[in-house]
């Protein structure tokens, strides 16, 4: 047998609300009354007995008063419960409203600029009219936003009033204000998505760059030191001094992405990732891979010039394919932290030639 057991119909239940919403001091009236008049009409045969012999039969005068004031005061409640609540027309009777019922929502409210929040329409009523549209008022002066759910960047830092309005043939309903505030970022960062800009403009969270060459270019001209890097495949990077390279975020920098792989590949003549004479730098949930050579050693991270206070995170490196294959590659005096990594050697060509996972040379 099917089971056929009814769920509740919170949406018929607001509606229906909506409706009595006029007449809700007749509705709270009529429960209480109910609730009055309910054990009275159970003990209603042992009343009608006990006043007919105590009052009505003996002729109590005093007892018959009492009863009559009970009845007109029972009259009275039944009245006043039957009466509609005035309207503004003069006592007039106010109809439901079949305009629809704006009910917003936000998330997040608060945090770092530049701020993406995500805002959501439901527990909203449509009405009873037709041509429904809605309207997101984000509060800093942007274009207004359209559909049940929509999205908005809080470039500057600040507090801003948002809602929504919703309007069909019948009316219009504006929800109630919602705070945003978009704070000072303390460790401003710039971002690189694949599909990034280009230019000494990119690199904000609302124009992210395509590279992470060029972002970091423009990060370090606005005294900028982190990079989030959203998952994509990238080309060769020269690391430079005081910066940390995040990779594996989403691609609307949110969060970090289960199957977001932040991928840095090497060329023909260079590996993946270049350290060289560089200083307190981070390279951060990264693939780090060399290709095929076709000159030099195939080696997926050089760390060389005296490189010091470097570190390579959570990361995976894997040299390229040909002479002397290694995956992490140190040369002279530098020094460098590699902390929950994956290195593999790549693959070695050539005759009399080695592979290594990590190599120092020159300590």
């Amino acid at each position: 047998m099917s089971d056929s057991k009814q769920k509740f119909n919170y949406p018929l239940f607001r509606r229906v609300m909506a409706m009595v919403k006029p007449y809700r001091s007749t509705f709270w009236f009529t429960v209480t009354l109910t609730v009055i008049l309910a054990p009275l009409q159970v003990m209603r045969p042992k009343l009608v007995e006990v006043m007919v012999d105590k009052y009505i039969a003996i002729g109590d005068v005093h007892g018959m008063v009492l009863i009559a004031c009970m009845i007109f005061g029972v009259l009275v409640l039944i009245m006043a419960a039957c009466t509609p609540d005035p309207g503004g027309g003069g006592g007039t009777t106010t109809p439901p409203n079949n305009a629809p019922v704006a009910v917003a929502s936000a998330s997040p409210t608060i945090g770092d600029a530049p701020l993406t929040v995500n805002f959501d329409s439901s527990g909203s009523l449509p009405g009873l009219g037709t041509g429904l549209t809605y309207s997101w008022d984000f509060g800093d002066g942007s274009a207004a936003g359209s559909g049940i759910t929509t999205s908005h960047t809080y470039v500057d830092p600040g507090t801003y009033t948002a809602s929504l309005t919703m309007t069909n043939s019948e009316g219009s309903s504006t929800s109630s204000p919602i705070t945003i505030t978009a704070n000072v970022d303390p460790n401003p960062k710039f971002y690189v998505r694949s599909n990034g800009s280009t230019g000494s403009a990119c690199g904000p969270k609302a124009n992210p760059c395509s590279t992470i060459t060029e972002a970091q270019t423009n990060a370090a001209a606005n005294d900028v030191h982190t990079i989030r890097v959203a998952g994509g495949t990238y080309g060769p990077l020269t690391l430079a001094s005081d910066m940390t390279i995040d990779g594996g975020w989403e691609q609307n920098f949110s969060d970090f992405g289960v199957g977001e792989i932040t991928a840095i590949q090497g060329s023909g003549t260079a590996p993946a990732v270049t350290i060289s004479g560089v200083s307190n730098s981070v390279l951060n949930r990264v693939t780090a891979l060399g290709l095929q050579r076709t000159s030099g050693n195939a080696v997926g991270i050089l760390v060389d010039g005296a490189s010091n206070n470097v570190d390579i995170r959570e990361s995976s490196v894997t040299g390229g394919v040909g002479p002397s294959a290694t995956g992490i590659l140190v040369t002279g005096t530098s020094n460098v932290d590699i902390v929950k990594t994956t290195v593999n050697s790549g693959t070695t060509t050539g005759t009399g030639s080695s592979a290594y996972g990590v190599r120092v040379i020159g300590m």
